[in-house]
């Protein structure tokens, strides 16, 4: 019997900044924008422990992302 073992990978992107529907998106919480403006809107999401409305708001490095019980940090 033999097992494959696959390397783990570690991408760092280099983007410094990223809308908050193109990361709920991006981080496959959501399945669309339109999806992601409908929670943003409702206030079903916090950026650094305040309730954001606003779909385009940027996240810079470092910005706490809580959506659905799920704490994500942009990096």
């Amino acid at each position: 019997m033999y097992f494959i073992v696959y390397p783990t990978l570690s991408i760092s992107l280099s983007i410094k900044t990223m809308k908050l529907d193109q990361f709920l998106k991006w981080k496959n919480l959501v399945s669309s924008g339109g999806e992601a403006k409908i929670f943003i809107k409702s206030g079903s999401v916090k950026v650094n422990g305040v309730i954001e409305t606003r779909r385009g708001r940027k996240l810079n490095k470092g910005d706490k992302v809580i959506f659905l019980k799920n704490e994500l940090i942009f990096e």
